[in-house]
């Protein structure tokens, strides 16, 4: 009769026989010791004696001669000494013993196998993030040398976690440098923002940061903060009032469009949040050619996006075809006319596809953001911003009639303004821009962030975009483009919560397998052991779908990935700090909601 005992066996499993006989004996021999340190202070505190520590004086003891251990010393006062003695020795073992066996891991461990030999920390540690910085930042290359080396968290890059090791112990912090895109992958209430979002809005003073959300908590933990720290403005972008707050600006979508290309990519973040499949399929190409011909022709006549809301209700209007032509622009003034002039049919589904994807314009607290104010309100303007030390929070609900359109419109201007401003400055951004792309599945979609992410890095621009799911991610962008975002991602982050067979399975595969010894023990008329290795996965499906909250799967470009235990912004050096402003933010906007919710009674 044989069985495999596993690479888990139990403590009284044969291979441990010899190591319990020998710490039973070393027990004894400490016991007897400690029995000999307790008599030697009992007798220098009574002016008695002991006898040297042998086996004739273990023996004595044994047999109760104590006059033969310790001569003029009272018993008594050996005892109770021999039990602080004792009571302390074995609290020492006890932490020492804890100690070594936190260090230790089980056969398989994953946290060992993983992050065992692994290079990571070479690749992605301070020093190796501080030197890159160092090269990549024209501000920090100019520093003395001594500056240089003490250079804090913040200026090298954004720390992405604690590396994981054997028995619940964090190893050194891994950083995504200044040339870095990240994508994560997160599930609702696993950290993606007090994890991400939050201690990377806040980990630069000297950048530009921009943010996107659907929730205010975001801006209400780093809003107030961003301020102190950098002493720049902080523009919030709220039209669905999301947080309750007055508009204090507003943003022209027409300023600096003056080709078809930028015409095309305004409109296209219109029409690629039209949640009707088939439609967007069949007319949103020639819904996005409509609204690309209505947007040049009202930016080249100095007109706002109310003109543009108004063209779509009149399929014949022939005003912006004449546009065009003033301007010049025949092919496109040749196109409107040719689908205005369209079968009935053919040209009601294209208008009905184009005012779907700009229903938003059709919402006047929506438009009164991004069309001239009858007050007097500052005007925001992305070239200066990418080179400030400004903060940007973007908000949009998701649904129907959201403002998710002019979210994924500004921050694409915002972003194509960073890659001017990087020319400008010999290819590179000095401060690089840090893009925190939180629920962009739903309030940012860009129909070529896929593209942008191979060459972002280079420029200086950091992208965080972090998505539910892989699916999420494949819904807006498409299986293909998805996997090009993926694998042009140089730093990826895949926290708890993965429900996604085909993601974890791919996972499994991409951290690896590993040997694990296995006992097997036969039962005859003599036992007998074996040891064998067994290859399997260091990680299976299951084990990926079941990573606990507050840790992640890192994985940077050609090198291992690693275990690592996240870095809320709740346990960092300023967590009072920033709970202080949150609680106080959050304060704020109860008042005002409560106060918008009184006057509409």
């Amino acid at each position: 009769m044989s069985g495999s005992l596993g690479p888990k066996s139990g403590p009284l499993h044969s291979q441990h026989g010899p190591w319990i006989v020998l710490g039973l004996l070393w027990g004894v021999v400490g016991l007897f010791a400690c029995v000999w340190a307790a008599a030697w202070v009992a007798a220098a505190l009574t002016g008695g004696s002991v006898a040297p520590f042998s086996g004739q004086w273990v023996g004595a003891l044994v047999r109760g001669h104590t006059e033969q251990t310790w001569p003029g010393t009272p018993t008594p006062a050996v005892i109770a000494t021999g039990i602080v003695v004792v009571a302390a020795a074995s609290t020492l073992v006890f932490f020492v013993m804890r100690a070594v066996l936190s260090r230790r891991s089980a056969p398989d461990d994953p946290v060992a196998a993983i992050n065992r030999e692994n290079t990571i920390v070479s690749e992605a540690g301070y020093e190796a993030t501080r030197k890159r910085a160092v090269s990549l930042r024209k501000p920090l290359s100019q520093l003395p040398p001594k500056e240089q080396a003490k250079l804090p968290e913040g200026k090298i890059g954004l720390a992405l976690g604690d590396v994981k090791l054997p028995g619940k112990r964090r190893g050194p912090t891994i950083y995504a440098s200044w040339e870095d895109t990240i994508l994560a992958i997160m599930a609702p209430r696993a950290g993606k923002t007090t994890s991400l979002a939050i201690p990377h809005i806040l980990s630069s003073k000297d950048s530009p940061v921009l943010v996107t959300s659907n929730k205010p908590d975001v801006w209400q933990a780093t809003a107030r903060v961003r301020e102190q720290d950098t002493g720049g403005l902080t523009w919030l972008f709220d039209p669905q009032g999301i947080t309750h707050t007055p508009q204090q600006w507003w943003w022209n979508p027409l300023q600096g469009i003056t080709t078809v290309e930028d015409a095309f990519r305004l409109a296209g973040h219109f029409v690629l949040t039209v949640d009707d499949g088939q439609n967007k399929d069949l007319w949103g190409p020639a819904a996005a050619d409509l609204l690309c011909a209505f947007i040049l022709a009202a930016a080249g006549a100095n007109l706002d996006m109310n003109r543009v809301a108004e063209w779509l209700d009149d399929e014949l209007l022939p005003t912006p075809v004449e546009i065009l032509k003033a301007m010049g622009q025949h092919p496109m003034a040749s196109s409107l006319k040719g689908a205005q002039d369209g079968a009935p049919e053919t040209r009601a589904g294209i208008y009905q596809t184009a005012r779907t994807a700009a229903k938003c314009l059709r919402d006047p607290q929506i438009m009164k953001w991004v069309t001239p104010p009858t007050e007097d309100l500052d005007s925001f303007d992305p070239d200066v911003f990418v080179t400030s030390k400004q903060t940007l929070y973007l908000m949009s609900k998701a649904g129907a009639g959201a403002a998710a359109p002019l979210v994924a419109a500004l921050t694409d201007r915002v972003l194509r303004a960073g890659e001017n401003a990087a020319e400008r400055q010999g290819g590179r951004l000095h401060n690089p821009l840090i893009a925190v792309l939180d629920e962009a599945a739903n309030i940012c979609k860009i129909a070529d962030l896929p593209d942008l992410y191979s060459h972002f890095g280079s420029r200086g621009i950091i992208p965080v975009t972090i998505l539910q799911s892989r699916k999420q991610g494949v819904g807006v962008w498409g299986e293909n483009k998805f996997d090009a975002m993926w694998g042009a991602a140089t730093r990826k982050i895949v926290g708890a919560g993965i429900d996604d067979p085909s993601l974890a399975r791919d996972l499994s595969v991409m951290v690896g397998k590993h040997d694990v010894a296995v006992s097997s023990v036969t039962y005859a008329e003599r036992t007998s052991e074996s040891v064998s290795l067994r290859h399997q996965e260091i990680l299976d499906a299951a084990d990926v779908r079941s990573l606990p909250r507050g840790s992640a799967l890192v994985m940077a470009t050609g090198i291992k990935p690693a275990l690592v235990d996240l870095k809320p912004w709740y346990t960092s050096a300023r967590a009072k700090e920033i709970g202080a402003a949150f609680n106080l933010a959050e304060l704020e906007t109860a008042q005002r909601a409560a106060e918008k919710a009184g006057s509409a009674l």
